[in-house]
């Protein structure tokens, strides 16, 4: 005996592209803020889809390296790094500490203050 009121149903054979067209016609008026939180929220219900999403676009070459932050010193901008022998605390070094090389630490009238810089945002001169 079929129901009284009735169910809501899907289409049994639905135009796809008309779908697919109102979704790119809904991106096209979301604000930043909007495409943001609809990321983050992808990002937690379906980590896999967010990744493909965000491999649908490649990279700008406009856009700068971000890459892994690096540690500075904020009062001269010289590279600062962490030497366990030496008690874990921050030290001015030359050479090169994070590709393997032997690093010398080297006494500054100061002592390091640290801060990350991105490799775009990294002062001129550094």
């Amino acid at each position: 005996m079929p129901t009284i009121i009735p169910l809501p149903a899907r289409e049994a054979h639905p135009d796809l592209d008309a779908e697919a067209r109102k979704r790119a016609d809904r991106l096209n008026r979301a604000t930043t803020h909007e495409m943001q939180t609809a990321l983050a929220f992808l990002s937690v219900i379906d980590p896999e889809a967010f990744e493909i999403a965000f491999q649908a676009v490649p990279p700008s070459h406009d856009d700068p390296d971000t890459g892994d932050p690096q540690p500075l010193c904020r009062r001269c901008g010289g590279p600062v790094a962490l030497f366990p022998d030496k008690g874990m605390t921050w030290h001015h070094y030359r050479g090169m500490a994070d590709v393997g090389g032997e690093p010398s630490i080297i006494a500054k009238r100061h002592k390091p203050r640290v801060r990350w810089y991105l490799p775009c945002e990294v002062p001129d001169g550094v």
